[in-house]
């Protein structure tokens, strides 16, 4: 989720060595969808965007009885969308590290889409552990993947070494982490808040279900931050 694009304010960087290690080569696409085009950048942040909001009112519905399937399409609905962000990137980027460092995302985020038809009422009763495993592991591997992603924002033109200064200072470095840090909190959300799931209990006077479903609910606002960020890169800085 997200891209590792780096600009300078109002004109882009142009130094190979600079956008190999960032971001890679452009993939041969199509002149009317290319990384800088309106479209690509459209669908880019819609995507992103839907996924986010969809996991907020998603888990919003499991606060209120009788909403299970509801809750489990609109993160099937979700986490499509988030699938949607890593596959456009992954076939539009070349260059062997950043490739790898998505396809971390697009598998993380298979597992979510797995995960949700999960715990689709149907599907829970027959087996709890495919919706319960689909978003532990599939959390993991996002949160993983998103933290490499903005260790890598850190280390880009400060000779290789990770600058919390540079993230702070360099606005082009600080939207851009923005994206993938909201979508790693997000993840590390989901993680814990399932793996509380998991143990229980669930019902009675001592449920965790409450600290679990708020625990969502942050993590579905840090997905839906990062496609804020995301947002103003690609409309406000007009930039990938």
């Amino acid at each position: 989720m997200g891209l590792l694009r780096s600009h300078d304010a109002g004109h882009e960087r142009h130094d190979p060595e600079h956008l190999e290690s960032l971001l890679g080569e452009y993939h041969d696409v199509h002149k009317g969808f290319h990384p800088e085009s309106r479209a690509w950048k459209l669908l880019h942040a819609l995507a992103f965007v839907l996924g986010g909001t969809t996991f907020i009112s998603g888990t919003v519905a499991l606060f209120f009885p009788g909403y299970d399937t509801l809750s489990a399409l609109l993160y099937t609905i979700g986490s499509c969308g988030f699938l949607s962000v890593d596959v456009q990137e992954f076939l539009t980027f070349e260059g062997a590290v950043l490739r790898a460092n998505i396809a971390m995302s697009l598998v993380g985020s298979s597992l979510y889409v797995v995960g949700s038809v999960g715990f689709f009422p149907s599907v829970f009763a027959w087996s709890p552990l495919i919706g319960i495993w689909g978003f532990i592991l599939g959390s993991a591997v996002i949160g993983i993947s998103q933290a490499i992603k903005t260790y890598r924002i850190g280390a880009t033109n400060t000779d290789g070494a990770f600058s919390l200064r540079h993230l702070i200072t360099d606005t082009d470095a600080r939207t851009s982490a923005g994206v993938e840090t909201g979508a790693c909190l997000g993840a590390w959300c989901f993680f814990f808040g399932t793996c509380l799931f998991n143990r229980g209990p669930l019902e009675g006077p001592d449920s965790v279900m409450q600290t679990v479903l708020w625990t969502w609910v942050a993590g579905s606002c840090f997905f839906t931050l990062g496609s804020a960020f995301l947002c103003y890169r690609h409309f406000v800085m007009r930039v990938v």
